[in-house]
């Protein structure tokens, strides 16, 4: 059973949405066929743990684990297309990288019932939080295997916080020793992001942080779901804040996620 991804937009497939709100799109990087393909791997993988894909009773975990084994087969070959390293390398302009020996790993979401909801916890970005802002030192990818619809799974990000993130800390410089874990406590003295993890009134939330973009010194904020359609990679830059939502549609969310980078020690 497949969903209907959200209408895509023609404006999220341009370099300078990447730069002005962190991410972009990479349409039908990769074929039907191709997702397809990849999507028969992960359901073999999860016969083997006694899913069925047939059988939705045996859905019984929401987000199944190790499935890592899989990410090598060359069925996931097809993420990195002609199509997407041009993409990529226009986004990083002269810097080099490496392709990638695999394009990440396997993240997959059975439905759940129950209310949905913006998380007020969980929020992270993959790269050292003191990456620089441009060009970036990587790029991070999350491929679609799977039509992803509203509700359905999608990764949400928060649009524009990788400036957000720079800017706080050229403005608060943290302790040279600081960790990830003490840096994405030290974010939340941001007011936005403190509000962002406060738990409360689920429609409340919806209407502030995704119904609108708000203005917050110079920068548009809005949390977005990574929807889309099986072949569609969407890329974000090392400093987006980012997070995992239930799904509630009908089917399955089948995601790869992995990236390139231009220098290892701007990742975590």
């Amino acid at each position: 059973m497949t969903q209907t991804p959200a209408t895509p937009d023609p404006r999220d497939q341009t370099l300078e949405h990447f730069r002005l709100h962190g991410w972009m799109r990479a349409p039908q990087a990769f074929d039907a066929d191709q997702a397809a393909r990849m999507r028969d791997v992960a359901w073999g993988g999860l016969e083997d743990a006694g899913v069925r894909r047939d059988d939705p009773s045996t859905w019984t975990i929401e987000r199944p684990a190790k499935l890592q084994g899989l990410k090598t087969d060359p069925a996931f070959e097809a993420v990195g297309s002609p199509r997407l390293l041009a993409t990529i390398e226009a986004l990083l302009g002269t810097r080099a990288f490496e392709r990638p020996k695999t394009w990440g790993a396997l993240f997959i979401a059975f439905p759940r019932d129950g209310a949905w909801e913006v998380p007020a916890s969980g929020w992270h970005a993959d790269a050292n939080y003191r990456s620089q802002l441009w060009p970036p030192q990587g790029v991070q990818t999350h491929a679609l295997f799977g039509d992803v619809a509203p509700r359905g799974g999608a990764t949400l990000i928060l649009s524009g916080s990788h400036r957000l993130i720079h800017d706080w800390f050229q403005r608060n410089p943290p302790p040279a020793a600081a960790r990830s874990a003490d840096m994405r406590k030290l974010l939340q003295g941001h007011p936005y992001i403190r509000d962002l993890h406060t738990p409360g009134d689920p429609g409340q939330r919806l209407a502030r942080f995704m119904d609108r973009a708000e203005q917050v010194d110079g920068v548009p904020l809005q949390v977005i779901e990574n929807t889309g359609a099986a072949g569609d990679v969407i890329l974000l830059h090392p400093l987006l804040l980012h997070v995992a939502s239930r799904n509630i549609g009908a089917a399955p969310r089948f995601l790869l996620s992995g990236g390139v980078t231009t220098d290892l020690a701007g990742w975590a």
